[in-house]
Formats: C-alpha cells, structure tokens, sequence
C-alpha cells in the first residue's frame, strides 16, 4: 500500500493539531466580527454623518400649557341646543350657521349651507329641546360633551331608536371671551364588524 503523499500528510497533522485548530478559530471569529463591524457601519449607519449638520437653534423650545378645566358655559350649552334643533333636525338650517367653527363647515358658503346638504350628522330626534349635555370636559376655550337623542316614533327601520353623539365646542379666534362654536359633531355608535363564516 502507498504511503500518504509529503502534503496529505502535513494537512493532517495541521488539522489534528489542538494548537492549530485554536489558532484556526480565533482567526476565522476575527475575521466574522469584521465583517459584522463593517456591516453595522456601512448598513445601519448609513446617512448619519449629515445628521446635525448646521447650526442648532438658541432659541428657547415652545412648551405647550396645559388646559386648565373651568365651570362649563351655560352659553356653550345654548349654543349646543340651538345647532342640535336645526343643523342636526335639518330644521331651519340657515339659522345654524352662524353657530358653526370654520373647523366643521370647512370652504362652505352660506349658500352651499343653506341647501341642508351639510358636514353635519343629522337625527330625527324627539328630545331635542329637552336632551341633557354630559360634560366630557370644559376649558376656557373648548368644551366637549355627549348627548344622548332619542328618535321620534315612525322614524323609520333604519334609524335606530336612540343615539349617543359627542358635540365639541371652541370659542371664535381662540379668545377667552369668542363666541362658542360647534366644531365637532360626530355619533358615538359605530356599526359591529361581521364576524367571517367560521365554515
């Protein structure tokens, strides 16, 4: 039988050797963690050496005040009522619009919002005069509350037999002495969502 050749046999002495194989193992981890060092540079890193170029502002941060709560206006809830009577009933529309925030009526004009084709959720409701208001809460310049309305009887399938809605109110320019406005009309319901045929 032939003898291993010169070079089989001092690859197999390399590889048998522990010393080698140590040596085999630190030079193949250095070479990995090169390879992951210039992997983070490159990829992750990348673009951030443009990050805070430029000069950064002296100027001190605008904080934001916190709202501080106040008694609720008695002239929001009229506000609140008259915009329920007509916007939401459809019932001398006209009249509500001066009672509406740009924030709800949008580019509209008079004109477009007197035709009753309105931003505004309407409801047959039977309590419109006599619907109590929940505070949800009352700032200086902004209110929210919910009113529950119930509808008036033969309104029809579609038309469910009572509704919550939230009403947001804010006063003009922001002023603590502006007008009241209604700036958000929206039903509290949401239809449920179907459930998919589990067969």
């Amino acid at each position: 039988m032939a003898s291993p050749t010169p070079h089989a046999s001092a690859a197999g002495r390399f590889f048998n050797s522990p010393r080698a194989q140590r040596r085999l193992l630190i030079g193949s981890s250095i070479v990995f963690l090169a390879g992951v060092i210039a992997f983070v540079s490159i990829v992750l890193l990348r673009g951030t050496s443009n990050a805070f170029v430029g000069t950064l502002s002296t100027t001190p941060a605008t904080l934001i005040k916190k709202e501080k709560a106040v008694k609720p206006s008695p002239a929001a809830f009229k506000v609140a009522r008259k915009f329920i009577e007509t916007a939401v009933l459809r019932h001398n529309v006209d009249a509500s619009w001066s009672l509406v925030h740009v924030d709800l009526k949008g580019r509209m004009t008079r004109k477009e919002w007197d035709t009753g084709n309105i931003p505004v959720v309407d409801y047959p409701a039977n309590n419109a005069k006599t619907a109590s208001f929940q505070v949800d809460y009352s700032y200086q310049t902004e209110m929210l509350l919910e009113v529950n309305l119930v509808a008036k009887a033969g309104s029809g399938p579609g038309v469910r037999p009572n509704l919550d809605f939230y009403i947001g109110l804010k006063r003009a320019h922001g002023k603590a002495n502006g007008r009241w406005l209604v700036n958000y009309w929206e039903p509290h319901w949401r239809p449920p969502v179907p459930l998919a045929n589990a067969g």
